[in-house]
């Protein structure tokens, strides 16, 4: 009997996600890679098992990531325990858009902005002051971020 290969759900999303960001079209994503659109949106839906290695280096090539990051993401090998994300985020290096390691200042401005996004009660009457908040958070990152 054939072994079926699982995936992690968190595979798919990740794959739209890039694919998303990067402005591509399912039919771009075949002309990059050769590989069927409704192949690759039954991976992003997460109704196809798990890509073989070749398709998982042709997907990552046409979305500017190492397939290693891919790979990674596709495994359902997950630790039991729930990282909180201010010990991921200042624990580990990652990027945002191609900005190489992020200091901590920059990590510390980023849960900041998450934790304003959290706290907001985006209600009609305080709607403006939210927006207001969420902007300020924004551009302490982005000054950060540009330095």
């Amino acid at each position: 009997m054939k072994e079926v290969r699982a995936v992690n759900p968190s595979f798919g999303s990740m794959v739209k996600y890039l694919r998303g960001k990067r402005g591509l079209s399912l039919r771009e994503m075949t002309e990059l890679t050769g590989i069927s659109g409704s192949y690759i949106n039954r991976i992003e839906n997460g109704s196809r098992e798990c890509p073989s290695y070749p398709i998982i280096e042709k997907i990552s090539s046409a979305l500017g990531v190492e397939p290693s990051d891919l790979l990674e993401v596709s495994s359902n090998k997950r630790s039991r325990s729930v990282v909180p994300l201010e010990r991921l985020l200042f624990s580990s290096e990652f990027t945002v858009d191609g900005v190489k390691s992020l200091s901590p200042e920059a990590v510390e401005l980023l849960l900041n902005l998450i934790d304003v996004v959290n706290d907001v009660s985006w209600e009609k009457e305080t709607l403006i002051v939210d927006i207001y908040a969420i902007c300020e958070a924004v551009d302490e990152l982005k000054q950060e971020l540009n330095n």
